[in-house]
């Protein structure tokens, strides 16, 4: 016989899982990957700080320091490196300069992204492709 508490664990287990709680924020599995995910974990950290990516002085006009300012400045925009490239074509990670630049394409013009503290973990790097392939929403 089960106890009484173990019923109530199960039920929690269960609830938590099919609220999506079981995502996999890289795949996207059970819920897909977001510009907050990307924001949070990528542009915030490493990219949209002083010096790099940040207000109106950044580079190509490439601020991403905030989720609305990578939105309007990532997706659907042709790169001012590479066009008529778009920085972020949805959809297609393959065909966008931003994922050129983090994984070092060969096409790329200027230097591979970042500059400072090292390439994106291969981790970041699949979170950023996994949120353009998912339609970079």
């Amino acid at each position: 016989m089960v106890s009484p508490s173990r019923w109530l664990a199960i039920a929690a287990m269960a609830s938590a899982a099919s609220c999506g709680g079981g995502a996999d924020p890289v795949s996207g599995a059970g819920g897909g990957v977001t510009l907050l995910d990307v924001q949070s974990q990528v542009f915030t950290p490493r990219c949209g700080i002083t010096g790099c990516h940040v207000g109106p002085a950044a580079p190509f006009g490439l601020d991403l320091s905030s989720a609305s300012n990578s939105a309007a400045n990532l997706v659907g925009v042709v790169s001012a490196e590479l066009p008529p490239m778009q920085r972020v074509l949805p959809g297609d990670s393959a065909n966008s300069y931003v994922y050129w630049k983090i994984t070092g394409n060969p096409g790329i013009n200027g230097d591979q992204m970042p500059l400072s503290g090292g390439p994106l973990s291969a981790a970041d790097v699949d979170l950023v492709a996994a949120w353009i392939d998912g339609g970079a929403n």
